[in-house]
C-alpha cells in the first residue's frame, strides 16, 4: 500500500501539480490552483493562459491626427465638381486632371456619390516609400482604407487656394483610396502645384512606390490618434 501511494504521489496528477507551480508559468497555476480551491471557473481553455497580444504597430504610417468631414445635403457629381479652374474665383483652384482620373471617375456621367453623414478620416505620414498594396493591409484592409471623392473635396474647398490645412501643401502627395464608377478601388492622390491641386490615380496594383513623407487618409487606422480631431468647420 505505502509504495503504491508513493508511486502515485511520484507520478501521478499530485506531483505533476507540484511540477507545474515550480515551473515557469508557476505564478499563473497557482492563481488558477487558488480559484479551484474556491470553486471559481479556471483553466476555461486548458492552457496557460497568455498574456494579451500586444496591439499592432505599424513602422510604415505614422498617425497625425484626425479630420471630422462634415455631413453633406446633396449627391456629388464628380464631373461638376473636379474642373481645371485657376480663376481667383474658382470654387476650388484645380490646375490638372490626370488620364486615369478623367478616364474611371469622370468618364460618361462619371462618379455620382450619395450625400454622406458626418465622418472621421484618419490621416497618416509615411515612414517609408511604399506600395498600395502594403499601405493598404496597414491600415487594416480596404474596407478601412476606402474614402470617398466627397471626403477628399471636401478638404479640397478648405484649401481652395492652396492654403495651410490637413492637405499638404508643399507638393507632397495625399493620398485616397477611392472606388472609381466600376467599384474598383483607385488610389487617388491630390497635390499643390503652383496655382492649383493636381489630381492623378493609379491602380493600387501598381508596382511604383509612394515617396515618404506622403500623407495617406483613411476611414480607419490600426494607429491610435493621441492628437484631438480637428473641426469640421
Amino acid at each position: 500500500m505505502l509504495s503504491k501511494a508513493l508511486r502515485e504521489f511520484t507520478t501521478g496528477p499530485l506531483n505533476q501539480l507540484i511540477v507545474n507551480l515550480g515551473g515557469q508559468d508557476g505564478s499563473q497555476w497557482e492563481e488558477e490552483l487558488k480559484r479551484f480551491l474556491r470553486k471559481e471557473s479556471c483553466w476555461s481553455n486548458g492552457e496557460v493562459a497568455q498574456a494579451p497580444a500586444p496591439k499592432p504597430r505599424t513602422d510604415l504610417l505614422e498617425l497625425v491626427s484626425t479630420i471630422v468631414i462634415p455631413a453633406t445635403t446633396g449627391k456629388l457629381v464628380a464631373k461638376e465638381r473636379f474642373v481645371i479652374n485657376t480663376k481667383r474665383n474658382a470654387p476650388v483652384k484645380i490646375s490638372y486632371l490626370g488620364g486615369n482620373f478623367k478616364a474611371w471617375f469622370l468618364n460618361g456621367d462619371g462618379k455620382i456619390e450619395d450625400p454622406i453623414s458626418e465622418q472621421t478620416l484618419h490621416y497618416a505620414k509615411l515612414r517609408k516609400a511604399s506600395v498600395d498594396s502594403t499601405i493598404i493591409e496597414e491600415l487594416g484592409g480596404e474596407a478601412k482604407a476606402e474614402t470617398t471623392l466627397s471626403e477628399m473635396f471636401s478638404l479640397m474647398e478648405k484649401q481652395k487656394h492652396g492654403e495651410e490645412g490637413v492637405l499638404l501643401n508643399n507638393g507632397w502627395a495625399n493620398l485616397f483610396y477611392i472606388k472609381d464608377v466600376a467599384g474598383v478601388l483607385r488610389a487617388v492622390r491630390v497635390l499643390w502645384c503652383g496655382g492649383g491641386w493636381f489630381v492623378r490615380a493609379r491602380s493600387v496594383e501598381d508596382p511604383s512606390r509612394w515617396g515618404d513623407g506622403s500623407q495617406v487618409f483613411s476611414r480607419n487606422s490600426v494607429l491610435e490618434s493621441s492628437e484631438p480631431s480637428a473641426p469640421a468647420a
